[in-house]
């Protein structure tokens, strides 16, 4: 039992998100300069801000912010984006706010190669080519080309098998509601990117908070199965575990 409640409280009460997110400077079609990006226009800056809340990752705690796979030692630098509502948690890979070493200059491909969506401000004059930024994982990129007038195109594009899987057209919009298009627009690629990969096992994708309802319901069952007498009675509630099966 104590085992079964140790294995419960490793599950998070909440979904988790890891995205990528990369800036595009002038002219630039190559993925090792793409990540090597430290500076960057106002209007990206202003993008990422109303992408979520700034934190410090060497300072918040992991069991409440989640960090998808980021080091808290200062290897992926100080700070990043993150975003959460009451089922959500997303933590944004900022390529400009991660350090560029030197001796190990694909450093932040570890964490943006390995995220199924990316976020792709596009600032420069040549159209982004799907798959710049190489990886394995990479299903969906959400592409922003900023225009005059403080407008902007985003595009969404998909890995090859994969177009039919989400709707891709193309959309307009200001740069006020920028961040909220292109933050939605990558949380819904980013699940289908999950179920995606959940028809590679035999068990189908699972909410996180689908999946502690599930395993609070095993520990429910396995405590009145060791019951020597007759549960208490449960003043007539009705038992709502039983619609997660």
């Amino acid at each position: 039992m104590a085992r079964a409640i140790k294995l419960l409280d490793l599950i998070p009460a909440y979904d988790t998100h890891k995205i990528g997110v990369v800036y595009v400077d002038r002219d630039q079609t190559q993925e090792q300069s793409i990540l090597a990006n430290t500076h960057c226009s106002s209007r990206y800056m202003e993008m990422l801000k109303g992408l979520g809340q700034l934190v410090d990752i060497q300072n918040c705690s992991s069991d409440s912010v989640y960090l998808g796979g980021l080091d808290q030692g200062g290897g992926d630098g100080q700070f990043t984006y993150f975003y959460e509502d009451g089922i959500t948690q997303v933590v944004f890979h900022v390529a400009t706010l991660m350090p560029t070493h030197t001796s190990y200059p694909q450093s932040k491909k570890l964490h943006i190669g390995n995220d199924y969506v990316i976020i792709v401000y596009n600032n420069s004059t040549k159209p982004y080519t799907f798959g710049t930024i190489k990886g394995q994982f990479n299903f969906f990129e959400v592409v922003v080309e900023p225009l005059p007038a403080g407008m902007n195109r985003v595009i969404i594009q998909a890995k090859k098998g994969m177009e039919d899987m989400l709707h891709l057209q193309t959309a307009l919009i200001s740069d006020t509601w920028l961040p909220i298009l292109v933050r939605e627009k990558a949380l819904q690629a980013n699940l289908v990117s999950l179920v995606h990969q959940s028809r590679s096992v035999p068990e189908q994708y699972l909410s996180n908070w689908l999946g502690r309802l599930r395993s609070i319901k095993r520990i429910r069952e396995k405590c009145i199965s060791e019951q020597p007498s007759p549960p208490s009675a449960s003043f007539g509630l009705p038992d709502f575990t039983i619609y997660s099966s």
